[in-house]
């Protein structure tokens, strides 16, 4: 049986990685020794061990540039869920970030979204999970896109701030650190991430100047995988979702976009088709 005394909270550490994935397996989440790796690297994370010292819940900052800073793997053990572990977690994220100036953002499921606003989290930004089931490749790179190389990091990594909004310099590099190709990058100024995932590979960021182009970069990507595929796609993108579609996609979940306080608006949203997954924003 579960201890009945409430669980410490305390740093996590590479150490926790065993626990950690247990919380990600249970929850059927996507990320990987090496995701939490690089996010405990660059970020805070932060634990309730119960009392023989297993992670029983988990949350993690991650700082942006100087003014944002991202909440994401906001994960319980099942035994332990409706008992305030999340709420404790994120109240800690939330003064972290509130004393060293920054806003707190988040991408929200359905099931967490009740907990944010409690909080004072607000957001409007949709965001869709979608999913495509494993496949012989078809398809070739798509004219005026090209293999990223490592002359490219730091042209992908400049475009990425001014969508994105805030600066995440060694994150975009761990990202393209794991492939070969790291990604394709579009002659007008385009690019499309990836990486592989605990269960699938994780599509994105795809960001691109007019839709032919976030067309053209995803068709060059879907000609090299015939493993399962996901990718969390931005609803303001119209016609993006019928694109999609026709590529063998299918919605699995929703997200939505939180900051604490009002939300404001970061980055060119018009040009970001696909985020890099809601635990990297």
């Amino acid at each position: 049986m579960e201890s009945i005394d409430a669980p410490a909270l305390r740093a996590l550490t590479p150490d926790d990685l065993p626990n950690l994935m247990t919380l990600v397996k249970e929850a059927g989440w996507n990320q990987t020794p090496r995701d939490w790796k690089m996010m405990l690297a660059l970020g805070n994370g932060r634990g309730l061990a119960d009392g023989t010292g297993r992670i029983v819940a988990s949350a993690l900052t991650l700082p942006h540039g100087t003014g944002l800073g991202w909440i994401g793997m906001v994960l319980v053990a099942g035994a332990w869920r409706k008992r305030g572990c999340a709420t404790r977690l994120l109240e800690d994220c939330i003064t972290e970030l509130r004393e060293a100036g920054r806003v707190a953002g988040l991408d929200a499921t359905p099931a967490g979204q009740p907990v944010y606003e409690r909080l004072g989290f607000a957001g409007s930004e949709r965001i869709t999970r979608w999913r495509r089931p494993a496949r012989v490749p078809e398809g070739e790179v798509a004219a005026g896109i090209n293999p990223a190389g490592r002359d490219d990091l730091a042209r992908i990594t400049a475009l990425d701030t001014e969508i994105f909004g805030a600066p995440r310099p060694e994150l975009i590099q761990d990202l393209c650190n794991r492939n070969v190709p790291m990604g394709w990058i579009a002659d007008d100024d385009g690019f499309l991430l990836h990486r592989m995932g605990l269960n699938a590979r994780q599509i994105g960021p795809l960001c691109a100047t007019d839709m032919a182009t976030a067309g053209r970069l995803l068709d060059t990507a879907l000609a090299q995988f015939d493993e399962e595929l996901v990718m969390d796609a931005c609803d303001a993108q119209p016609g993006f979702d019928a694109l999609l579609q026709a590529r063998g996609f299918v919605v699995e979940r929703p997200f939505i976009r939180m900051y604490l306080g009002t939300p404001t608006p970061t980055g060119d949203p018009g040009r970001l088709f696909a985020i890099a997954g809601p635990e990297l924003g």
